[in-house]
């Protein structure tokens, strides 16, 4: 997932929090989208070119779906790039209402149609709510941090993810749990069948430059690990 960091000029690091809603709200988010996606060719386009299960995420706006612009847009970012189409992932956000859920779902359908993937990021705390997964014909629900936090505290948080497992085992849709920050959250959320994940338990945000090393360190892996599993 490409996320935003903003630096300040003596090196200390602006929460998203603060400068993400006020992005939307002025309209700068159209841009900072743009050119977060032109970026990510040119830094992490090289490392997905043959890597076809690597998958790279952008968040939309509410706004982005307010017309049919951004088909137009993604194509022609990545186009000519080395990253595919069919590793597109796109994250509806829930902070805001989608403004027509019949054009959102019409642009869904879509960006679907070239091979890009629709999530509904933060299911369960926005706008929202079940209505998305009912209308928007998405093909991945990703478990907002709040409920994974209170796998092992919160007496109905189990209730819930397990209820929204469900769901998605119902709608034939995949599953991504955000916030993982311990293996006992780890542990429990394969027993329930959720094969992906991602939080600090795995790694945090990184640069460009280290998550390019961590993709290639974990390639390195894989031959030792094919060896032992053919001896066994």
């Amino acid at each position: 997932e490409v996320l935003a960091r903003w630096r300040r000029p003596d090196g200390t690091m602006v929460s998203p929090a603060n400068f993400i809603p006020l992005a939307e709200r002025s309209g700068l988010i159209y841009p900072m989208t743009h050119a977060l996606m032109k970026r990510a060719c040119v830094e992490v386009g090289a490392i997905h070119a043959n890597r076809p299960h690597l998958n790279v995420a952008f968040n939309l706006y509410a706004g982005h779906f307010a017309n049919d612009s951004i088909i137009g847009q993604i194509q022609s970012i990545f186009g000519k790039s080395q990253i595919a189409l069919s590793q597109i992932v796109l994250e509806v956000t829930e902070r805001e209402p989608l403004p027509d859920l019949d054009l959102a779902r019409d642009i869904i359908n879509r960006l679907q149609k070239l091979g890009i993937k629709v999530a509904i990021d933060d299911v369960g705390t926005g706008h929202g709510g079940l209505s998305y997964l009912m209308k928007l014909g998405v093909d991945t629900i990703k478990i907002d941090k709040m409920f994974i936090d209170a796998i092992n505290t919160e007496r109905y948080s189990q209730t819930i993810i397990e209820t929204l497992l469900e769901l998605a085992r119902t709608m034939n849709m995949e599953v991504i749990a955000e916030g993982v920050e311990s293996f006992d959250q780890v542990e429990y959320l394969q027993r329930k069948g959720v094969h992906q994940a991602q939080g600090y338990v795995f790694a945090p945000p990184l640069p460009a430059s280290s998550y390019i090393a961590l993709v290639e360190a974990m390639d390195a892996q894989k031959p030792v690990a094919e060896e032992v599993a053919s001896a066994a």
